[in-house]
């Protein structure tokens, strides 16, 4: 059963804006990244200078808990709504609360439908690192690299990909785009893909990540000797040359302030979602000494997590 943690006081929320507004903060799950992110909203919102009372739901991971918490959503009368995380996000929107959103932890937020939810009032801080941002680490590890590849599901990313061949012309790359409709066709399109290209950057993509395939698509960049800009820290240290990862406080901060937009009169359906504004470098020195790449002293500087 989900743990839900609530206050005593369950009197109607006051309106937006006011000293004593109420807002529901919504946990997809208690795991690190989320109360990470948690956390950071309401102390953010704490020290405010509107202080808006913070009551806490959490899903526990399961959306066998959505009707329970929404209920009890509905019943505190909140003036807005925080999801933390794609499970809450996906709950809160899909339920019929006349309440605005400013959701965090989302990944790829107007591909997922977050965004264009008719007659919801919705806006948050993604996930998404700046796809220019991306690229751009990327050259300044890989000079050399034109043509760079990425595999996607057309269904799950397709926007992203259209919209990151024009990112990475602006910095002078090509990117060999290949469709993939099943995970377990990845590790052969991978192959085929790896004879083509100068380096492999990466998109959260289900069709093409799951724990079967992921291993096996860094160990074939290995062996192929091709540059694999990854997804997170955890593949970096399993062969990834390189990856940006997120700042979950931060992303928390920015929620927080734009629900405190909200809370002072402006419209969620009016303020843009906003992308991660803080983005850490993780290297591998060693898989950079495998590829021949000599990694420039201040990009090693600037990497928050190095493996030697």
């Amino acid at each position: 059963m989900a743990a839900i943690a609530a206050v005593m006081l369950m009197a109607p929320a006051a309106p937006a804006g006011a000293a004593d507004a109420r807002v529901a903060l919504v946990l997809s799950s208690r795991l690190g990244p989320f109360t990470q992110a948690a956390g950071a909203i309401e102390e953010e919102l704490k020290q405010s200078r509107l202080q808006p009372e913070v009551v806490t739901y959490d899903l526990d991971g399961s959306q066998d808990n959505a009707p329970a918490v929404i209920e009890r959503i509905r019943a505190a009368h909140p003036a807005l709504i925080l999801p933390v995380g794609t499970l809450a996000t996906e709950v809160v929107l899909s339920a019929n609360l006349p309440i605005p959103v400013v959701f965090s932890m989302v990944l790829y937020p107007a591909q997922s439908g977050f965004l264009n939810r008719p007659g919801r009032e919705v806006t948050g801080s993604s996930l998404d690192i700046p796809l220019e941002t991306q690229f751009r680490a990327l050259r300044r590890l890989v000079p050399a690299a034109k043509r760079v590849g990425v595999l996607y599901s057309p269904k799950e990313t397709g926007a992203l990909i259209d919209t990151a061949r024009q990112v990475a012309a602006r910095v002078d790359l090509e990117l060999d785009a290949r469709e993939v409709e099943r995970p377990e066709r990845a590790p052969s399109l991978f192959d085929m893909l790896l004879r083509d290209v100068d380096a492999v950057w990466t998109v959260a993509d289900s069709h093409v990540f799951t724990a079967e395939t992921t291993a096996a698509l860094i160990l074939a960049a290995l062996r192929a000797r091709v540059p694999f800009f990854g997804l997170s820290t955890a593949q970096v240290r399993s062969g990834a040359l390189a990856a940006l990862s997120n700042d979950y406080t931060d992303n928390g901060k920015q929620a927080a302030e734009l629900a405190l937009r909200v809370l002072g009169g402006e419209r969620a359906g009016a303020i843009p979602a906003t992308p991660a504004r803080n983005a850490t470098l993780n290297l591998n020195l060693r898989t950079a000494q495998h590829l021949g790449l000599s990694v420039d002293p201040e990009v090693e500087r600037e990497a928050t997590v190095v493996i030697r």
